[in-house]
Formats: structure tokens, sequence, C-alpha cells
């Protein structure tokens, strides 16, 4: 009886410091990756609204001067002009803005078709090519992207 309660209390003890311990926490590079990674998919799946949670409501394109409801006309046609879309994105550079996790400018290269596509078929490939220079800041405990510039994008920009 006591042999049975020992290992019962054991379990017990065991199983609350499980419980209290949660998820080990999330280097700055690991979540910005991970944020990354989540809009491209959310652009995949056609889910725009997902797309647009990631975007400040202030956002401003320094180059175009577009707003947020200007991002969000732009991608309602690029989705449904596209029965599929693919992304095949390769993240150039991260520079954090004031040597701290709260903001960084990301240089992303994407290559955007309605087909599936890899590297290999970059030389002739016949959709977008973007090259994007996006600010992320940290809000709320998830990045959000305050700013962007983009340019067109030429085969030799996938390259490290």
């Amino acid at each position: 009886m006591k042999k049975s309660l020992l290992i019962l209390l054991g379990c017990c003890v065991f199983f609350l410091l499980a419980a209290c311990s949660g998820d080990a926490p999330v280097d700055k590079e690991t979540k910005l990756l991970n944020t990354i990674n989540d809009l491209e998919i959310a652009i995949e799946e056609k889910r725009l609204d997902d797309f647009l949670e990631s975007i400040d409501d202030d956002f401003k394109s320094a180059e175009r001067g577009w707003n947020k409801k200007d991002i969000e006309r732009l991608m309602r046609i690029r989705l449904l002009r596209n029965k599929s879309i693919y992304i095949h994105k390769n993240v150039k550079r991260a520079d954090w803005l004031d040597e701290g996790e709260d903001q960084v400018e990301v240089e992303v290269v994407a290559a955007m078709a309605g087909a599936d596509i890899s590297l290999t078929d970059l030389p002739t490939f016949n959709g977008d090519m973007i090259k994007f220079t996006v600010t992320f800041k940290l809000i709320d405990g998830e990045y959000i992207i305050t700013q962007t510039e983009y340019h067109r994008a030429s085969p030799a920009d996938f390259v490290f």
C-alpha cells in the first residue's frame, strides 16, 4: 500500500511538472522564419485574411504610398487570377534594427506561379519573380509587416 501510494504521488508530481514546463522559448530568428513560412502558406492556400492579419493597420509602402487596403485589393486580384498558387522563396538576409529583436528588415526573393516550381525551372520560368525588402516589427509577441518595398527579380537573385 505504501509503495503504490509513493508511485501514485511520484506520477502526480511528474505530470504536474510536465504541465508547468511549457514549450521552450523560440529564438527571434526561428520566430521570424516561422512567420515568413506562415505567410507563404497563407498565400498558397489562398487564406487572404490570415495573410492580412500579419500586416500592420498603419502599413505604408515607402515607394508607392500604398496602404493595407491597397495590398488587400492587389492580393485579391492575384489570388482570383490563379486556380493554384505555388511559391518558391529564398530569404537572403535579415538585419535586426537597433540591436534588438523588436524590428527586423528582411530581404526575400520569391517566384510565384500557378504550377509547382523548382530552382531548376528558374532560367525558363514564366511567372512572377519579385525581390522584397520587408520590415517586421514585434507587436504583441508576433512579427507584423510595417513596411515593404519590392522590385522585379531575376534568376540570379535566387543564388546565395
